[in-house]
């Protein structure tokens, strides 16, 4: 049981002379990253099925202890519909087959529903079916009609997660239930008794499961520590990293 913080994706060079020191190539960003913080949402996967070499070089860069959370294919569920078809099933599987080379540093699988998507329980049951036994995942539900306790309490019995996104600069009242929880926070500041409360909410429910949370990456200072990668690292420093 841990509390994993980190930002989506690493690759940017307009944190060079903030987080990253100003000589520091592109080459290293990941390995400095991965002393700093705890964990990365890894954006490409999102856009087309990442190579063997490029996961093992990732999954070498980083401490033992790190984890990556791998954004699903937008072919999953990217669709008119959930439930999988003929041909998206041999995508999900090399899909989840590219994933082999992080190991034990696969932190879990981000699924995104969109919003054009309503709720529809057994067609996400299905494309759930095809994952792996013991994959952990989350699920970016982001249509108001799948909020709901009975869609969180399936979730959590199937080993996964609702994803909450937090775009107010709030601390949430509770993260759903689930063997972990998933947090992205996308708000532009999480300011005095907001910051404080989010910390002991993640580091209180860190002491039952793993706990991802990701601050947003982009439209804000690196230098900040009430948004962005500076929240990231204010968590992590702030809850013992």
């Amino acid at each position: 049981m841990a509390l994993y913080v980190g930002t989506s994706g690493w690759a940017y060079s307009e944190w060079r002379g903030s987080f990253y020191p100003a000589g520091l190539p592109a080459k290293s960003f990941l390995d400095h990253y991965g002393r700093t913080l705890t964990a990365c949402e890894v954006n490409a996967t999102f856009y087309r099925i990442q190579s063997e070499a490029s996961m093992a070089r990732w999954a070498g860069a980083v401490p033992d202890a790190f984890r990556f959370t791998v954004k699903a294919h937008r072919r999953l569920s990217y669709r008119r519909q959930l439930a999988p078809d003929a041909d998206t099933e041999v995508h999900i599987r090399e899909f989840i087959d590219s994933l082999e080379p992080l190991g034990e540093k696969l932190g879990c699988l981000l699924i995104q529903v969109p919003v054009f998507l309503e709720r529809d329980e057994a067609s996400l049951g299905l494309l759930l079916d095809m994952l792996p036994s013991g994959m952990r995942f989350a699920c970016e539900l982001q249509h108001p009609s799948w909020d709901s306790p009975g869609v969180a309490s399936a979730l959590a019995e199937r080993g996964g997660t609702v994803c909450i996104r937090e775009t107010e600069g709030k601390a949430p009242a509770a993260l759903p239930p689930g063997p972990i929880a998933y947090v992205r926070l996308k708000g532009t500041s999480y300011a005095g008794e907001a910051r404080d409360a989010l910390l002991s909410l993640l580091r209180g429910e860190a002491q039952k499961r793993d706990v991802f949370a990701f601050a947003r990456h982009k439209g804000v200072p690196a230098t900040d520590p009430h948004t962005g990668v500076g929240l990231a690292q204010w968590l992590g420093e702030s809850s013992g990293r």
